[in-house]
């Protein structure tokens, strides 16, 4: 589901002449005029991520989508710390906006995000003053919310109401917080003007005993492959074949990641040998198989979505992994050649085998970890790659019971 979103909404950000670039820490960015715009999407809203997803955000914009119809309060939390947000209806109502701009051609018109609405803009005219009471005054905001906001009695003039928006397709024109930001590129949040809603009032589900309340999110320093597939998704999939999960944990076990590249040409007789090729693959540090994994990001740092995870250490050091994958290649490249030759009245054929040597091949390899889900129940287990949100065949190690 979170692929087939990305996809749609790559299509639609490029569509509108942004530049769109995947992330080892989010989902999408989104680049248009020197502004980015960080997108995370959720297959359900959480309180503790959508805060640790606006811790990331910065000076960046935020936007915060999810399939899920998301509640008043979450939304509101959402708010205060700076996100944009699309739940279910948010996001169908944007979709359609861009598809039918995109049907009229107008698709690169399309007011993505906020650095799209003109900032020259002459303010709307001032509304009158008035209030429930003495020292106070009454804005009415382009979203039709009342906004009461103490003022001394020497003041005689309202401030400006925001800025008439565009129409079309607009993520800011859903809370005042959010039209300053537009304007002023910095969101106050000491000059709210609502209760604050507590982030406690959020009704939640009773969590499975694997999904009790986690310590914020921390950095590990490890030479690793980025985490593509989620906890709670990993828990899902393995639901169908192990029952209720019962704990799942974080592993990340070393592989040898290498690429080589052959180039030989053995001359016999009056014919030419050609021996080329290259290729690349993972031996698994443990036990010495090799994977069909093909890793192409990693990254030396990596953001633990909690602290219930494990280090596997490397049962193969890196000699022994070139030894063995070397002799693998020779192998694999050593060609056997038949040749035919007359004698007199006699056919006489003859075997020779021609095989690359050291000096033919181009070798690199590098200790990568890779991330694991295993996803434990009461009688077994399942491994999942985290990276390539494969369900494993094989354990990646001695300690795992599959089913």
């Amino acid at each position: 589901m979170k692929e087939k979103l990305a996809e749609l909404l790559t299509n639609i950000f490029t569509t509108s002449g942004h530049n769109v670039t995947e992330s080892d820490t989010v989902d999408l960015i989104v680049e248009k005029n020197d502004h980015k715009t960080l997108i995370l999407l959720a297959n359900k809203p959480d309180p503790a991520q959508i805060r640790n997803f606006a811790d990331q955000v910065h000076g960046d914009t935020g936007l915060y989508v999810t399939m899920e119809k998301m509640e008043t309060e979450l939304r509101e939390y959402a708010t205060h710390v700076g996100l944009i947000t699309w739940d279910r209806d948010e996001l169908a109502l944007q979709i359609g906006k861009a598809v039918i701009a995109d049907l009229e051609g107008n698709a690169a018109d399309l007011h993505l995000v906020a650095y799209d609405i003109d900032r020259n803009a002459v303010p709307a005219e001032e509304g009158p003053i008035s209030g429930p009471g003495s020292g106070s005054f009454e804005v009415t905001a382009d979203n039709n919310t009342t906004i009461f906001a103490s003022a001394e009695p020497s003041v005689q003039t309202a401030p400006q109401a925001t800025a008439q928006e565009d129409q079309g397709f607009n993520i800011w024109g859903t809370s005042p917080e959010m039209q300053q930001a537009a304007t002023t590129g910095n969101y106050q949040q000491e000059e709210r003007s609502f209760v604050e809603p507590p982030v406690t009032a959020v009704p939640e589900p009773q969590p499975a005993s694997w999904q009790t309340p986690q310590p914020l999110p921390s950095t590990l320093d490890l030479r690793t492959a980025p985490i593509k597939l989620q906890k709670e998704r990993a828990a899902m999939m393995a639901k169908s074949e192990i029952g209720m999960p019962e704990d799942v944990v974080l592993k990340f076990v070393p592989f040898w990641n290498y690429a080589y590249a052959v180039k030989a040409e053995h001359r016999f007789k009056n014919k030419v040998i050609d021996i080329s090729g290259q290729g690349q693959g993972c031996l698994n540090a443990l036990n010495g198989n090799k994977e069909q994994l093909e890793i192409h990001q990693v990254t030396d740092s990596l953001t633990l979505p909690d602290d219930n995870y494990e280090i596997k250490s490397k049962m193969i050091d890196q000699k022994e992994a070139e030894s063995t994958l070397i002799s693998n290649i020779i192998e694999e490249y050593t060609k056997d050649v038949r040749f035919n030759n007359v004698v007199g009245e006699a056919m006489i054929s003859e075997h020779k085998l021609f095989k690359p040597s050291m000096d033919d091949i181009r070798f690199k390899i590098e200790l990568v970890y890779v991330p694991i889900w295993e996803v434990k129940g009461s009688r077994n287990s399942m491994e999942i790659n985290a990276y390539t949100q494969e369900i494993l065949t094989n354990p990646v190690d001695d300690d795992v019971e599959f089913m």
